[in-house]
């Protein structure tokens, strides 16, 4: 029964692994299991984890000590030990520099949010990128095969014409060498299949089964438009917020070097016990209790130049992340328009794609309704398939191009989400 049982488990579980993948299978996958997004969202939370320490100089802080001392009076041969205690308070009320490093590193913590939020885009535009390049290279293995088929059918047909005398040895040698071509594309499309594969594997750190693919279902039509509000669009996508909030930290930066000539008020207060004990006079031997409460006032008064030095290189810090804005901003905008001209364009693809499928097979028919009755040539038959089975390949690439390019519009928005690989997950088939 033992025996049984463990079987039925490896049968079940055998068919779990063949079970195919979906996008968010994949997605998934890659999500928990790709490196680098981990590293990126390690970043971010380092990135918070200094703002708060930084944040946390403002407030109240205490420490504590304690201390042991030994002391020989050698003049009247005297040994007694002193132990002290003794714990600090202190709050800073006014310091300029710090308030500008606070102000600085949360304005990094919102740029690392930033960031890692257009690595998010773009870690769907990879996954999803590899997951269709292996369902292109599949294709373009099938349409490998097919051509093999069907080259090996035609051999075998002018062979047999060449036997029964109304076809010619040129025919055979033709449609021979149009199958030796035919098996070095099947070679060249396996090879390209294992690297497509192994490019995803990457990814999801586990072998890949059989993927779906996009049934009849999926129109690649605009799933949107370009927005009227393009500025908008531009101030709110990730690229933009990351080097606005940069800017906003050089600023800062430059705020914290100039506070460094500027004085600091801080209160502290000291409370401390201390114990004297051993000694051969009384009154050495005694207990004293203090509690010392202090405002300190501090200011630089000459720095050598250091100071100013300090602000030079905040201020050209700030151009830099100035231009860089600006230079994002450019490309944010160019980007946009770029990847809705692509999508449009793709869009007439798989529409010329799909008519010239309907012309490759009408071609098809007539070379081969020609070629029985004696008329046509074996070659023209050879090439009308060899088109059919490219057309039916190109029409599927095609799509899967087109999926890319509306997470590539949705990319340059800046607005491509997980909902996205839901979108598409639904028009996947067995």
């Amino acid at each position: 029964m033992r025996i049984c049982s463990i079987a039925l488990g490896l049968v079940l579980a055998g068919s779990a692994m063949a079970e195919s993948k979906n996008l968010s299978d994949i997605y998934n996958l890659a999500v928990a299991n790709d490196p680098a997004l981990r590293a990126q969202i390690a970043t971010r939370d380092a990135s918070v984890a200094l703002g708060q320490q930084v944040r946390r100089g403002r407030g109240l802080s205490a420490s504590a000590s304690v201390s042991g001392k030994g002391t020989q009076n050698l003049k009247s041969d005297d040994v007694y030990r002193t132990g002290t205690l003794s714990l600090t308070l202190s709050l800073p009320l006014y310091d300029q520099g710090l308030d500008a490093k606070i102000e600085s590193q949360d304005a990094a913590v919102r740029e690392a949010d930033a960031s890692l939020a257009a690595y998010r885009q773009t870690h769907i535009i990879s996954v999803t990128d590899r997951y269709f390049a292996v369902l292109s290279a599949e294709q373009d293995l099938l349409a490998a095969r097919a051509e093999v088929e069907a080259f090996e059918r035609q051999l075998e047909q002018a062979s047999e014409r060449l036997i029964v005398g109304i076809g010619t040895r040129v025919d055979v040698d033709q449609a021979r060498a149009q199958l030796d071509l035919s098996q070095v594309g099947l070679i060249s499309a396996e090879v390209a299949l294992d690297t497509a594969r192994s490019d995803l594997e990457q990814f999801v750190d586990t072998s890949i089964p059989d993927l779906l693919d996009l049934g009849e279902g999926f129109a690649a039509d605009l799933h949107r438009s370009l927005d009227d509000q393009l500025e908008m669009s531009v101030d709110q996508h990730p690229d933009v917020i990351a080097e606005q909030e940069s800017y906003q930290s050089a600023l800062a930066n430059l705020d914290e070097a100039r506070a460094e000539t500027n004085p600091t008020l801080a209160l502290s207060s000291t409370f401390s016990i201390s114990d004297t004990s051993g000694s051969n006079t009384a009154a050495t031997n005694a207990s004293a209790r203090s509690n010392v409460l202090s405002v300190t006032l501090s200011a630089p008064i000459y720095t050598n130049g250091v100071a100013a030095a300090k602000v030079d290189v905040a201020k050209a810090n700030v151009i830099r992340a100035e231009a860089n804005l600006a230079k994002v901003r450019r490309e944010v905008r160019a980007s946009m328009q770029k990847a809705f001209r692509n999508l449009e364009a793709s869009a007439r693809t798989v529409e010329a794609r799909q008519l010239a499928i309907v012309s490759a097979a009408s071609r098809v028919e007539a070379t081969e309704a020609a070629y029985a009755v004696g008329s046509g040539d074996i070659v023209e038959v050879l090439n009308a398939k060899k088109d059919l089975f490219a057309a039916e390949r190109d029409f599927a690439k095609a799509r899967h191009t087109h999926v890319i390019r509306q997470l590539q519009f949705d990319q340059a928005i800046g607005d491509l989400s997980e909902s996205a690989i839901a979108r598409i997950n639904r028009y996947l088939i067995q």
